[in-house]
């Protein structure tokens, strides 16, 4: 049995240090809102270790209704799930589903006393009435005991008032703007859905893709049209995947007569009310050193993306065939940060 889910069931008593921990020490997600039907990336911060200790294992409950979750790696820790069946069915991208991760751990870090952190992981929000609560119960683990936070507000109950309340996520109206982004639709790979993006900036993104990486290859290309329907001009600067050390842009361009790749240095410009293709040959995401299992033609991988002044934005990449020069017919995204 996991060391959540002993603290969960109540079975092991669950240890606060000595002496009481700051007032504002809590643990939250860093975007607290999402529309039905999307795509996620959540954002769980701790304000704080443990009390005078550092915290080594971070755990995180995943709700009932939260489904297809893929952590991100987090460096000097190791990551684990736990998967097992849900409590109902599921359709995903046309096809059904049972079972899946209902439990992140990451193990074997150091997150000292008086310093922050953040452990992300993805996932999609499946039917759920707009107002509902969902409650990512998480427990920190130091040398000498826990910290819980797994406490639930009762109706009217303001969860600030409570010592330990879980991190939530609120079900918005889809199309809210309530610090969360959704699709035009559903999730699925048609051509018609789009991930949340956790953002601020009027940007969108649309038909993410990349190529399925030859075997042995550890550096890949992600391809995307991005527009700016802003007054202020923001920057592509970089990003990350779940499978690889780094994300960078990148541009290939004539020099001295031959074709040449590198960084674009200070980031990409996405020009107030203009558009960017990335496409192959031009600018691009690369995807470099890879420390996972790279991606198979036919699947969707998210990617989060950083930009200048609209922050982080969670999209996905619909996954081509080696060699593809064009997205797949049915990898057209479009996601839009609010």
């Amino acid at each position: 049995m996991s060391i959540l889910t002993r603290a969960l069931l109540g079975t092991t008593t669950i240890t606060i240090l000595a002496a009481p921990l700051p007032a504002l020490a809590h643990a939250s997600l860093k975007v607290a809102s999402a529309p039905a039907n999307s795509t996620f990336q959540a954002v769980l911060r701790l304000s704080h270790g443990c009390d005078g200790q550092p915290t080594h294992t971070v755990a995180v409950t995943i709700p009932e209704g939260f489904i297809a979750v893929k952590p991100m790696p987090k460096a000097g820790w190791t990551l684990q799930t736990v998967e097992a069946p849900y409590a109902h069915s599921y359709e995903l991208h046309g096809e059904e589903v049972s079972a899946g991760v209902t439990e992140v751990r990451w193990t074997g870090g150091s997150l000292p006393d008086a310093s922050p952190g953040e452990f992300v992981f993805h996932g999609s929000v499946t039917d759920f009435a707009p107002g509902t609560v969902l409650p990512f119960k998480a427990v920190q683990t130091c040398a000498d005991g826990e910290v819980a936070w797994t406490e639930l507000a009762a109706a009217g109950q303001d969860p600030h008032d409570l010592p330990h309340p879980a991190p939530t996520l609120t079900i918005a109206q889809a199309g809210g703007h309530d610090g969360s982004s959704a699709h035009d639709g559903g999730s699925g790979h048609d051509g018609h859905g789009a991930a949340a993006a956790e953002a601020a900036g009027p940007l969108v993104i649309e038909t993410g893709w990349m190529r399925q990486p030859p075997p042995g290859a550890k550096v890949a290309g992600g391809y995307m049209t991005i527009t700016n329907n802003g007054q202020d001009a923001d920057r592509l600067l970089g990003g990350s995947v779940a499978f690889a050390g780094r994300v960078e842009i990148h541009e290939m361009a004539m020099d001295k007569g031959m074709m040449q790749m590198r960084e674009v240095e200070g980031g990409l410009e996405i020009p107030a009310g203009g558009t960017v293709e990335l496409k192959p040959g031009s600018y691009h995401v690369m995807i470099m050193d890879f420390t996972g299992t790279p991606p198979k033609a036919g699947e969707t991988v998210p990617i989060t993306l950083e930009f200048e002044k609209a922050g982080t934005v969670a999209t996905e990449m619909a996954v081509g065939s080696m060699g593809a020069n064009t997205a797949p017919a049915h990898g057209a995204m479009h996601h839009k940060a609010n």
